[in-house]
């Protein structure tokens, strides 16, 4: 039975077809994925602009944090005139010569290393640091938004790792953080010079992942002067 235009079938028909082909626009409109080890990825490219944008991110946030802390405690509690502590990610320092020289799946297990090493000192800043006579409430938004990017770029790394690799081989071997004991001393004094060193370690490790990034990115996408 052929129906007419003005039949109430004929529409239904028709909004449905239409509905149909809408869906089928919309499925063929999303990008495919790679998929390793049962997994879907994000194009490599895609994934490492990700992480240098977010490294970016992490090392403004870090500078600013140290900023506002140093403005906040250094000067009125002489901590520029102690001896700074080592930083425990130290025995990790690449320097750019030799990092321009390091295949990319080496650098990428060096900054793995780099934000896991900082995953537990990261977390401790930010349940500590409240406790922290006058602590400006701009210094502990940036030390949570640090720790939770810190955690999200490490997931990251992991998938451009699992990628190249084709296998997801995680990284356990980076160095340990101690510094627990001097965040939660009686002493004023102690707890501000302890949060002033790692403030101004994490700082460093973050220019030390961004720049990292940045070498796996130009070498892998073979980008000209890295």
């Amino acid at each position: 039975m052929q129906l007419s235009l003005t039949h109430p079938r004929f529409w239904s028909l028709f909004l449905l077809l239409m509905s149909n082909l809408l869906l089928w626009e919309d499925v063929a409109s999303v990008p495919m994925c790679l998929m390793r080890n049962g997994r879907c990825f994000a194009p490599l490219g895609e994934m490492l602009d990700r992480a240098v944008s977010l490294s970016e991110h992490i090392s403004k946030q870090a500078f600013e944090m140290f900023t506002e802390f140093d403005s906040q405690y250094a000067q009125s509690h002489q901590l520029i005139s102690k001896t700074l502590k080592k930083c425990h990610t130290s025995s990790l320092d690449l320097p750019r010569n030799k990092a321009l020289q390091t295949h990319p799946i080496t650098l990428l297990k060096l900054v793995e290393s780099l934000l896991s090493a900082w995953k537990v000192p990261m977390y401790h800043l930010v349940k500590e640091m409240p406790s922290l006579k006058d602590i400006p409430a701009t210094v502990l938004a940036k030390a949570r938004d640090i720790e939770e990017k810190n955690n999200g770029l490490l997931e990251g790394v992991r998938s451009i790792l699992i990628q190249i690799q084709s296998k997801d081989e995680r990284n356990e071997n980076y160095p340990v953080w101690s510094g627990l004991a001097a965040l939660k001393s009686d002493s004023e004094d102690t707890r501000q010079f302890a949060f002033y060193n790692l403030i101004r370690c994490a700082g460093r490790n973050a220019q030390k992942v961004e720049s990292s990034l940045k070498i796996v990115k130009c070498k892998i996408l073979k980008q000209n002067n890295c």
